[in-house]
């Protein structure tokens, strides 16, 4: 039971703990009362040991049975009665020993969230972020989707930028054939990142039919052994040339995108990029307002929070790093480089999740359907996917509903803040 709390810091206690004697005794009775019943002790019959030679044998195995039993329990309830929420693993001061007819003491150091205060959510002030949009952004939309459902077709005109060509290329590496190397049927968008460059000039205004060779130099720190250092000479046949065709913006078009017109069609698309650029500014609001509450509320951090989180920065620097091929900093250069945002980035899960308690605000299976939903169609997965996916990098979908829950609370801020114009 909870004897004593000490505040050490607005983000640290001290909590004294006391677990009574007796219970000391009936669980070290229970131990011995099971180890008498199976201990092999020659002279002794089975189930019949003398519980001082038990004391003598097993004494130090049953002290460390209690102490890993009794301290996680008793340390739980005084978590309980403190009223208070650790963020850390306890910090046990000392070495615990159990004695003989005496209540087991032993004081642990946990770090806290601190308390906060009242956060004047209200009335908060932003500058206006006007949305515009321009024709040309909605002819652009337009001609991405075209382009999306343009079609490929068979042509005895000359190859031009964005044609297909169905080749065949067989690669000779110091005069020899490479398989490895080797297509057959390869269709080939000219002027696309699939192939080198040299590709797309070779075959610009060929024919069904045509041949071309092209010979590439690999550098000799190439990870592929077989290439480092060599010329490699492709000799290109293309078996089918395919010009591409993309649909004209008229009403079988709009019909094809579940309109009845091209003017209903603009509309649509308009009113989806003003959506999306919607979004996009209230994007940029909740910044802002993460800002003013960061700026007007100073307080203590909890220590293990910043360095979890400065973990998580890091590593997700070294992936971006990776995935953008540039060199990756050092672990120390990463820490003190993130620093100061982990700092910030936990003053606001802090702030946010104080708000959201004080607002009521709250996170139902139905949001976390919806998210799945988007993030399943954004990036063309089933939903079950996404939630493996969350339950293999997060662990669980906690870290969705962490975020959904910001994003709630900081849309709670948003609606009764003041947009003035600029």
């Amino acid at each position: 039971m909870l004897q004593e709390i000490e505040e050490l810091s607005p983000t640290k206690r001290k909590l004294t703990i006391n677990v009574p004697t007796e219970v000391i005794k009936s669980e070290s009775d229970s131990a011995y009362n099971e180890i008498r019943a199976n201990a092999k002790i020659p002279g002794f019959r089975q189930g019949k040991v003398p519980k001082s030679i038990l004391i003598k044998k097993f004494s130090k195995n049953v002290e460390a049975q209690l102490i890993e039993k009794l301290v996680p329990e008793y340390y739980m309830k005084a978590v309980s009665e403190a009223k208070i929420e650790p963020v850390s693993y306890p910090q046990i001061d000392e070495q615990m020993a159990i004695k003989d007819d005496q209540p087991l003491s032993f004081s642990v150091t946990v770090e806290i969230k601190p308390v906060i205060g009242d956060i004047a959510i209200d009335g908060i002030k932003l500058k206006e972020k006007p949305l515009t949009i321009e024709d040309n952004e909605v002819e652009k939309a337009l001609n991405s989707m075209r382009e999306a459902k343009a079609l490929y077709a068979v042509s005895e005109e000359a190859l031009g930028e964005n044609d297909m060509a169905i080749m065949e290329s067989e690669a000779y590496i110091d005069g020899e054939l490479s398989e490895e190397m080797t297509y057959k049927g390869y269709p080939f968008v000219l002027g696309s990142n699939e192939m080198p460059k040299e590709f797309t000039d070779a075959l610009m205004g060929k024919k069904t039919g045509e041949t071309a060779e092209i010979s590439l130099k690999f550098e000799a720190d190439n990870p592929n052994k077989t290439l480092a250092g060599k010329e490699v000479v492709f000799k290109i046949t293309v078996t089918e040339a395919k010009k591409k065709h993309i649909p004209p913006l008229d009403d079988d078009f709009a019909k094809d995108n579940d309109c009845d017109s091209v003017e209903e069609l603009n509309t649509k698309v308009r009113d989806h990029i003003s959506e999306q650029k919607q979004s996009m500014i209230n994007l940029d609001y909740k910044k802002d307002i993460l800002d003013e509450l960061l700026k007007n509320n100073d307080f203590a951090v909890p220590e293990s929070m910043i360095k979890g989180e400065i973990e998580s920065l890091v590593e997700r620097e070294k992936e971006e790093a990776m995935r953008r091929g540039q060199e990756v900093k050092s672990d120390d250069e990463l820490k003190k480089a993130s620093e100061a945002n982990a700092r910030d980035n936990v003053k606001s899960v802090i702030l946010l999740e104080a708000i959201g308690k004080k607002e009521n605000v709250q996170v139902n299976d139905d949001d976390t359907k919806k998210a799945i939903e988007e993030i399943a169609a954004r990036n063309n997965l089933k939903p079950e996917e996404v939630t493996k996916l969350y339950a293999a990098r997060e662990g669980s979908m906690d870290a969705l509903k962490s975020r959904l829950f910001a994003d709630k609370v900081l849309e709670h801020i948003l609606e009764k803040s003041t947009i003035e114009k600029s």
